[in-house]
């Protein structure tokens, strides 16, 4: 070895003396001299520690542009892979064996590994010339012998390293970081759907509340109102009563302003009604005649579901002889029971076909107030004076004119040092002089107390809700359109948690898989390395590339 590495040397020297060798000019013999020589040669020997670096989106290319491969791999790599797929299907129990196969593709140095597994698990078919009997071996050496034909084994090592470096690693990261993403995208929305959930319940509360209802029904509980509405009548009417000192004061007071006395017509005419004869129907109050037959348009039967059964009425309880029942005005609304109402189900049904027939003697029919010298209240008419939105809006105006006076004589006693007013009220009623700052105001209040009964957001929707179906459909739409939300928020948040868990259950699963693949292409790309350096007797090689690892 070491004269054959002299024989090298010593042509290697003689090239080169003849390649850069010039003559120096002398007066006494001719030699040549070579420049260059000690930085050439080593160079040379140099060269075979220098690394080869290949690009592993490139291997492919380089392997067959250099030769090592044919163009035609593809075709020759088919029957190899015919030939794994009919072997693997006779394999020993072995771990290693398993975890080899597993893999979705399985490469040249696997089944060298196989083999090698191989030698210790069929070692018993050996023959005397030293060769396996074992069918096993022979595929798997065949299959070996197979792929080192035109290095195809190469060639298919180096696509299974590019796909995995460029897609399948690539493809499992982002999934992975998706599904990061996703879960700490997660915990934000899930909050903001519970905080959604929770406005939209409590905003149906509120409203529920505001209205007076529990919200389990709504459409009965709404209709199941209209039995306070009497009550809240009554305790204005008596409220008003409670109020009589104010009246009498203003009264005194204008009495005196004026000079004169005004009738009672004159002065608040509606409270003074109101006063005298209760909260009667607008009928009465407009013509001044209590009417015999008080029909009132209404909604449906004010029932609320547990007391649905008791309280709903059925058309055959009515006297079958009279068409038409009749009340008496006391102050409350009232409404006319009739054969032809259809009341519907228990439940929120509500018709309005209403009509009214003669009754036995021919006293009433559906048109007119009078009929055969009968005092019919129909429509508004039937409404009591507090119910009607026309005289309700003007007994409101006359409370609020009390409150105005009040609040004037407030601002008017409040003065100090007016000698004109001071001189101007001597002469006033003794129940005007006597008044002061805070009796004045604790009159303000009562006034404004019952102001608020009468306008409040519930007695609004109340009025509502007795004069319009559309009303009520549209406040039950709204409410339920609230709770609609909050199960809709329920429900998104649910299907994020499972989400969620989905994908924690992924990421689970695809971070050992990526592991694995990482590994495997880790020690194929050290092999493949090993393989072409032997090529070129030893010289090292890189496979380089910016996503690799």
């Amino acid at each position: 070895m070491v004269s054959s590495l002299d024989g090298v040397r010593n042509s290697v020297l003689l090239w080169v003396s003849s390649r850069f060798a010039r003559p120096r000019p002398s007066t006494r013999k001719s030699h040549i001299v070579v420049h260059g020589f000690s930085d050439v040669v080593p160079s040379l020997f140099q060269d075979a520690n220098v690394p080869i670096e290949i690009s592993v989106a490139k291997l492919l290319d380089w392997l067959i542009s250099r030769r090592h491969c044919s163009t035609n791999w593809q075709d020759q790599v088919a029957p190899v892979r015919e030939k794994i797929n009919h072997a693997i299907r006779d394999m020993p129990e072995n771990e290693e064996v398993r975890q080899l196969l597993s893999g979705s593709f399985i490469n040249y140095f696997n089944c060298k590994r196989i083999v090698e597994i191989l030698k210790d698990t069929e070692k018993d078919s050996k023959n005397f010339f030293g060769s396996y009997g074992s069918q096993r071996m022979k595929d798997w050496l065949e299959i070996l012998k197979m792929y080192r034909v035109d290095n195809v084994y190469l060639a298919d090592a180096a696509q299974q390293l590019v796909r995995t470096l460029s897609y399948e690693v690539p493809s499992m990261k982002r999934q992975i970081n998706k599904n990061n993403q996703l879960r700490d995208e997660s915990f934000a929305r899930e909050e903001a759907y519970i905080k959604n959930c929770a406005e939209m319940q409590s905003q149906y509360e509120r409203e529920c509340g505001n209205l007076g209802i529990k919200g389990h029904h709504i459409r009965s509980e709404l209709l199941s109102l209209l039995k306070e509405m009497p009550a809240v009548f009554e305790g204005a009417v008596s409220r008003l009563k409670h109020i009589q000192p104010i009246i009498d004061l203003y009264r005194s007071f204008i009495n005196f302003t004026l000079r004169q006395e005004l009738p009672d017509p004159e002065f608040l005419p509606l409270i003074h009604y109101i006063l005298t004869k209760g909260n009667t129907t607008t009928y009465e109050w407009r013509t001044g005649r209590v009417p015999d037959v008080v029909q009132e348009l209404r909604l449906s039967s004010p029932v609320d579901v547990e007391t649905a059964v008791e309280d709903h009425i059925d058309p055959g309880d009515v006297d079958e002889a009279t068409s038409v029942g009749t009340s008496q005005s006391n102050g409350d609304f009232v409404h006319v029971e009739q054969e032809e109402i259809d009341f519907g189900d228990v439940d929120d049904n509500i018709s309005w076909d209403i009509s009214v027939q003669e009754d036995a003697s021919g006293k009433v029919d559906s048109l007119g107030s009078e009929e055969g010298g009968a005092d019919v209240a129909k429509g508004t008419d039937a409404l009591s004076v507090l119910h009607n939105v026309t005289t309700r809006e003007m007994f409101l105006n006359e409370l609020r004119e009390l409150e105005c006076f009040l609040q004037q004589r407030i601002a008017e006693v409040s003065i100090e040092g007016d000698v004109l007013l001071v001189s101007i009220m001597q002469n006033a009623p003794p129940d005007v002089q006597k008044q002061n700052v805070e009796s004045l105001r604790a009159m303000s209040r009562e006034i404004k107390e019952l102001l608020e009964t009468m306008t409040t957001q519930k007695m609004l929707h109340l009025y509502q809700i007795h004069s319009s179906p559309r009303y009520v459909d549209r406040l039950v739409e709204q409410l339920e359109h609230k709770l609609h939300l909050a199960e809709k928020y329920t429900r998104s948040r649910e299907a994020l948690i499972s989400h969620r868990e989905e994908a924690l259950e992924e990421q689970k699963r695809l971070e050992p898989q990526l592991d694995t693949i990482i590994a495997k292409a880790k020690a194929l790309r050290s092999e493949i390395e090993a393989e072409v350096s032997a090529k070129y007797r030893g010289r090292p090689v890189r496979l380089i590339g910016s996503n690799l690892f």
